[in-house]
């Protein structure tokens, strides 16, 4: 697995599609409360993690269950655990599991990258 962070509009997406050639068809946008595990790439897990959280389900359970699935994706995930703490419960408890994924993610993913004003640095490479 490769899991790509940073902030929203930090050309995340960007440079997965130049550096391991995705395709437009190649990529999940989650949206909703599915990812489709046929496609190479996982856009925008916080979404889904988000519409998870507010429908009562443990994503990291989730997560757990589907450790196999997700190890050829590339995951790709706005970091929303800077800034000041959200007022809303919801809002916070989303914070707080997307936090918990992430770590999770991180562990099992080969390579990390975050991006930052377009700029991958890499901060984990197990494939050397």
């Amino acid at each position: 697995m490769i899991l790509i962070i940073g902030g929203a509009y930090n050309g995340k997406l960007n440079f997965a599609q130049e550096h391991f050639n995705i395709l437009k068809e190649d990529i999940c946008f989650c949206n909703e409360n599915k990812i489709d595990l046929s496609k190479k790439v996982i856009c925008e897990f916080q979404k889904y993690v988000y519409f998870r959280v507010r429908s009562g389900h443990n994503v990291v359970d989730e997560i757990n269950h589907n450790k196999e699935r997700l190890e050829d994706k590339i995951i790709i995930c706005d970091d929303i655990s800077s800034g000041i703490v959200p007022l809303k419960e919801e809002e916070r408890m989303w914070r707080e599991e997307l936090g918990r994924c992430l770590q999770l993610l991180s562990k099992e993913a080969k390579c990390i990258y975050r991006v930052f004003c377009g700029i991958p640095i890499l901060i984990k490479n197990e494939e050397l």
